[in-house]
């Protein structure tokens, strides 16, 4: 099961708990937490006048993402056009038409997105 933190609205009582006078062991007894958070939400809102850090990067985890929507769309509509197209193929029609840049290890990554794992070719499509 995954450790969850305790909530913001709890981490805010205690920087008023403790200006109210109260010493930290009733804090964590009242608030059924540990010593090591109290202080170090004190510490936080010390230094950055509230309970969590505003600098933190909050907007997921990794790099942002190099393929658009648009980007998928075009390639999906290269791959129903043209079934028998490699990956270097497709990653020279990206880089021309929408001037985007891409590993072929993203591509690859994209159509098995897309749904595309395996290319398949029929001998009348191929035709």
């Amino acid at each position: 099961m995954p450790r969850r933190g305790a909530s913001n609205d709890l981490k805010a009582r205690i920087p008023v708990l403790y200006l109210a006078g109260h010493p930290i062991k009733d804090i964590c007894h009242l608030l059924g937490i540990k010593k090591t958070l109290a202080y170090k939400v004190l510490n936080r809102y010390q230094e950055f006048g509230g309970v969590s850090n505003p600098y933190a990067y909050s907007c997921g985890v990794g790099c942002p993402r190099t393929l658009s929507s648009a980007d998928l769309a075009f390639i999906s509509a290269i791959v129903n056009h043209r079934p028998s197209v490699y990956l270097d193929e497709l990653q020279d029609e990206l880089w021309l038409k929408c001037n985007v840049r891409s590993t072929l290890l993203t591509l690859s990554r994209a159509l098995e997105q897309l749904g595309v794992t395996r290319k398949a070719i029929s001998a009348h499509a191929y035709k």
